[in-house]
């Protein structure tokens, strides 16, 4: 059986002491004599009282408490992120609560508005896919009216005015393809995405086809994006099928990389000769240790994150918004 939590009341009540009385004494309030602090120091160890902190917190006008949206967990991108968020949170003694959007303006809309009213002092998210590819922020825009801190990460909106976290997508995606064509001498290079519709993924397009143009080679029929990854598969089937000398593979996210590299191993494709580079994890780089994988730290992204709401939580006032451009390293 559940026993309930001992309140400040019911020790009030056996002690026939008023609840200021029991609380400054568990406060160790120079107002209260030795031997009541005593009494009850005593008695609230008996019934293994703890304080609720967090109650404590909201009374005095602030939580300690930090919320993050993430879109999943299953993204280790996401899962890297929310690591170095409570690393730092953890260090500075603020609490963490998380919820995931699954992508979806309406999830996140009720995540918002589950933590806010004065839950907790200020919201780290990344914006939803549905909110970015509609342009509804009013949800957010919303809960900073409300004078809540809020600092944005990867996704990025300029039309929403607060704190961000940022990488170069165009430069790591101008990098990342002149390495395949200067250090592994790809002339047929294809590029697969997922997130053509998102701001970060048409940086990314960018940076591909200026590399490419860079050093005269043709982009025609050679970028290859869907809205999903079934549409994807049968793109890539097609664009293999057709052209056995492609080369290189430049994946703008994650899942595209996969399914390109399932699409190489299903067609019986000579994987040595084809060098893939992109916005992938270690996890793939352990099946394939070729892949020149396009790092975007996203531990220390989670960490400028947290550091940018914790200064802003003490900075309200300001106006100046800040964006924290992380720097990306190819690991190769």
């Amino acid at each position: 059986m559940i026993q309930s939590r001992t309140t400040l009341t019911e020790i009030s009540k056996a002690l026939n002491l008023s609840v200021s009385t029991i609380s400054k004494s568990l406060s160790n309030s120079a107002e209260i004599s030795l031997l009541t602090k005593m009494r009850v120091k005593e008695y609230a160890k008996n019934c293994n009282y703890t304080p609720n902190t967090f109650a404590v917190n909201f009374r005095k006008g602030y939580t300690h408490t930090i919320g993050l949206i993430i879109p999943n967990i299953l993204n280790p991108f996401y899962a890297k992120v929310l690591i170095g968020v409570e690393k730092h949170l953890d260090e500075k003694g603020y609490n963490l609560i998380t919820s995931i959007s699954n992508d979806s303006i309406e999830k996140e809309s009720k995540s918002i508005a589950q933590i806010g009213g004065g839950y907790v002092d200020g919201l780290i998210i990344c914006v939803s896919k549905e909110a970015e590819i509609a342009n509804e922020y009013d949800h957010i825009n919303t809960f900073i009216g409300q004078g809540t801190p809020v600092v944005i990460f990867d996704r990025i909106c300029e039309m929403i005015d607060c704190d961000k976290v940022v990488i170069n997508d165009f430069e790591a995606a101008f990098n990342a393809t002149e390495y395949l064509i200067i250090n592994k001498g790809c002339k047929k290079i294809i590029m697969t995405s997922l997130i053509d519709s998102l701001h970060h993924g048409k940086l990314r397009s960018e940076g591909f086809k200026v590399a490419m143009a860079k050093h005269n080679l043709d982009t025609e029929n050679r970028i290859i994006v869907a809205e999903d990854a079934i549409q994807l598969n049968q793109k890539l089937i097609s664009v293999f099928d057709k052209d056995r000398d492609i080369d290189g593979v430049f994946g703008v996210n994650e899942l595209a990389i996969t399914q390109a590299m399932r699409i190489i191993r299903d067609l019986g494709l000579v994987k040595s000769t084809i060098e893939i580079a992109g916005f992938c994890n270690t996890i793939q780089s352990d099946f394939n240790p070729s892949i020149i994988v396009v790092n975007q730290n996203a531990e220390k992204i989670g960490m400028e994150s947290a550091k940018l709401i914790l200064n802003r939580i003490v900075n309200s006032a300001k106006n100046d918004y800040l964006t924290k451009t992380v720097d990306i390293n190819l690991s190769y």
